[in-house]
């Protein structure tokens, strides 16, 4: 008995520990990121930032406008049925708007970004460590913070919000057009609009810029990781997905209930 209850103990133990190293990893990644911008902030530098910021906002951004306005219409579909179906009419619109506006979008577009675009991150940065690309980078006197970490990070950040902001339009617009065409609805578009407060959209934005954030962190920590071997890559890439969501779930939550 006393042998097992000391063998769970270290298990946890063994998780905070890893837990801890873990986000103090990504802390590292964020103030580095953070502190180098005005270190490296001549034309040369700031071009390079800018073309792979670029880079970052076609992938993750525009090329994830299908994925992210299909589920924000099933999503916003569903919702608004099911709030028009088991709610009273005077609750039924707010009810919806308040939850996709605060919860169900930014966490809808979290997960597809994580799928896509922290896949790819870890991934590519997986290979480029492993074939030596990133030591490269550093024999020649360019600091990872500048060419990997910031550029990925803010267009990460920009496209989390863009994404957010357009899977909330199709979810209130379109969602709202198909639910009407599936069945009748006593409410109008108007009043679910009108029921998205400023706080709503304010708590939306900031998931989505900490969204946004943890996917580039986690995904670039992850990459980071792989050491000596390919076969590393999608063991990282699991896990860079798995942390990723279990982080975004976390702060969905602090934050909806903190709000």
């Amino acid at each position: 008995m006393l042998t097992a209850v000391v063998s769970r103990v270290q298990r946890l133990g063994a998780s905070a520990i890893a837990f801890g190293v873990a986000a103090a990893q990504v802390g590292a990644l964020l103030w580095g990121a953070l502190i180098v911008v005005p270190l490296h902030s001549g034309r040369h530098g700031l071009r390079v930032v800018v073309d792979l910021v670029v880079k970052q906002l076609y992938f993750t951004g525009v090329q994830g406008l299908p994925l992210v306005g299909l589920a924000a219409l099933a999503l916003g579909t569903l919702i608004i049925s099911e709030a028009n179906a088991y709610l009273p009419v005077e609750y039924a619109p707010s009810t919806a708007a308040h939850i996709l506006a605060k919860d169900v979008v930014p966490l809808a577009v979290a997960f597809i970004v994580i799928g896509r675009s922290g896949t790819a991150i870890c991934v590519e940065l997986a290979g480029m460590k492993l074939f030596g690309q990133l030591d490269a980078l550093v024999a020649m006197g360019m600091p990872l913070e500048h060419v990997i970490v910031l550029p990925r990070l803010i267009g990460g950040v920009l496209s989390m919000l863009c994404l957010v902001t357009y899977g909330l339009l199709v979810a209130t617009g379109a969602g709202y057009a198909l639910s009407k065409g599936l069945a009748p609805l006593p409410f109008s578009l108007e009043a679910i609009v009108s029921a998205i407060s400023v706080s709503d959209l304010v708590l939306g934005a900031t998931k989505g810029l900490l969204f946004g954030a943890d996917f580039v962190l986690v995904a670039i920590r992850e990459g980071y990781s792989v050491e000596s071997s390919s076969r590393e890559i999608p063991q990282a890439t699991t896990r860079a997905v798995v942390r990723g969501m279990g982080l975004c779930l976390v702060l969905n939550s602090l934050l909806s209930v903190l709000a």
